[in-house]
């Protein structure tokens, strides 16, 4: 029998383990003078996205409070930084924690790679696009096809060679079919912490880029 309850992974490591905080570590990875607008725009809009998808299930009161906005931003570390860059920051960032810096049940949380310890958010220059675009589309009455707000998801399990078989369309250097990362609309990332608590992410539905999970819709190559 289907398990109908919303966020059932996410609430089931919670109560197994005490470890109550969640959600992504998001790094930004542009820094010049025009983008700061953007990058402004941006996070409000993620934040927002993500806790009205809370007020939608109705799980404000149980997640919110545990909700942790952790964001890192170091100008000359990170500006222009590559995903597999971003990847090993992360991977330091999980390895330095601690019950002081992330609460009770961390250790055991690392360990079972929760969610917040294995992916994190990165948003580059084509990602703060997507909100310029957004903002342009909803204040034209929003025409056509929805238009979304987008984030890369990195895995830092998996290296920029990628896994899985290979042959696929080449993708900032990887033709293996799991490239490491997935493009993902901002409003999905709640669900999609859920979701990684349950299985990987190349598990089932796994979006590969340069299409944007959810959809059909792509992201520019360069």
């Amino acid at each position: 029998m289907l398990n109908r309850e919303p966020y059932p992974g996410l609430i089931r490591d919670m109560q197994e383990t005490g470890f109550k905080r969640w959600g992504f570590v998001i790094f930004r990875t542009v820094y010049t003078e025009e983008s700061q607008s953007q990058w402004e725009s941006y996070i409000e809009f993620l934040k927002a996205s993500v806790e009205d998808r809370l007020e939608s299930l109705e799980l404000s009161t149980l997640l919110k409070p545990h909700l942790e906005w952790t964001i890192i931003e170091d100008r000359d570390t990170l500006h222009n930084a590559s995903k597999q860059h971003v990847r090993e920051r992360f991977s330091e960032w999980a390895s330095q924690r601690s019950v002081d810096r992330d609460g009770p049940g961390v250790e055991e949380a690392f360990q079972r790679d929760f969610p917040r310890f294995r992916y994190c958010v990165y948003v580059d220059h084509k990602c703060l696009d997507t909100v310029t675009r957004y903002e342009a589309w909803a204040e034209a009455g929003a025409p056509g096809p929805s238009k979304y707000v987008v984030c890369a998801l990195i895995d830092k399990r998996c290296g920029p060679k990628g896994q899985g078989k290979g042959r696929f369309r080449r993708i900032e250097g990887c033709s293996r079919e799991y490239t490491g990362w997935q493009y993902s609309s901002v409003h999905t990332l709640s669900g999609l912490y859920d979701k990684l608590s349950l299985m990987g992410l190349m598990e089932d539905d796994y979006t590969r880029p340069p299409q944007i999970f959810p959809g059909d819709d792509v992201m520019p190559v360069e």
